[in-house]
């Protein structure tokens, strides 16, 4: 998401080629005349919005869209939700229904209806409790974060040190095979990493929270991750995007 913090190339939270084509899927949404859509919008892009925060955003191959959002400190953005849901592109247009989940805790259902420029812009329109926040939002060029490339593992294998969205401190290491192992506060989780099949640049997650003192005690969590290289040419920037449900989700953020 932001060239700050997504250059997402922005966790990969975050999508490797000449960043000027997309390429379309088989299944998935279609749209009119029975053409197949899906995939037409997808990529990653940053910008900011009429309520003041940056972003960044991922649109995949499925058109399931994901973004998180925050001000900026530094190199540093410091989160403030994750907006997810599935969508339907076609004809230059996306639409989707989505859950906003803050760093407060709170939970907001609400829509989005874009106008998009495949691999250039995305622009729209996000609504939630009868108010509308407009997004303006450009692609992440190559230099920054390629796209069109394969995600690997082995760029991410190691520990990492960061925080949940709710701000609690976290150590999660990811070992070669995949396999995911953290704690934070008292809560352990477990789970797996792996490069998506579609070849682009991000990777699937899935976590397993332990009993309590978890919020989610013995649930899981499905997302994706990227991660990316900060313009100092030397620090990585890890970003997972989990939810269970519309009922929980969260972002971790990491650098080392």
């Amino acid at each position: 998401m932001l060239k700050s913090v997504w250059i997402f190339c922005a966790a990969s939270l975050i999508l490797i080629g000449c960043g000027t084509g997309y390429n379309a899927t088989s299944g998935g949404n279609s749209g009119g005349g029975g053409a197949n859509y899906a995939g037409q919008a997808q990529g990653v892009y940053s910008g900011t919005s009429s309520s003041g925060y940056h972003f960044s955003t991922i649109v995949l191959p499925s058109d399931k869209f994901y973004a998180i959002y925050g001000t900026v400190s530094g190199n540093a953005l410091l989160l403030s939700g994750l907006v997810t849901g599935q969508g339907t592109s076609g004809n230059g247009t996306y639409t989707a229904s989505v859950t906003d989940y803050t760093n407060t805790g709170a939970i907001d259902s609400g829509s989005i209806s874009a106008t998009y420029v495949a691999a250039t812009s995305l622009k729209g329109t996000l609504t939630e409790n009868g108010t509308a926040i407009t997004v303006n939002a450009t692609w992440e060029p190559a230099s920054s974060f390629n796209y069109n490339t394969s995600a690997s593992v082995s760029a991410i294998t190691g520990t990492w040190t960061g925080t949940f969205l709710d701000g609690m401190t976290t150590t999660v290491t990811v070992n070669s095979n995949g396999s995911v192992s953290g704690a934070s506060s008292g809560c352990s989780f477990s789970g797996t990493v792996a490069a998506d099949s579609s070849n682009k640049n991000f990777f699937d997650v899935s976590l397993t929270f332990g009993a309590s003192p978890c919020s989610q005690p013995n649930q899981t969590a499905t997302g994706i991750a990227v991660v990316y290289l900060l313009p100092d040419g030397v620090t990585h920037d890890l970003l997972a995007a989990v939810t269970a449900g519309t009922s929980f989700g969260t972002v971790f953020a990491a650098v080392r």
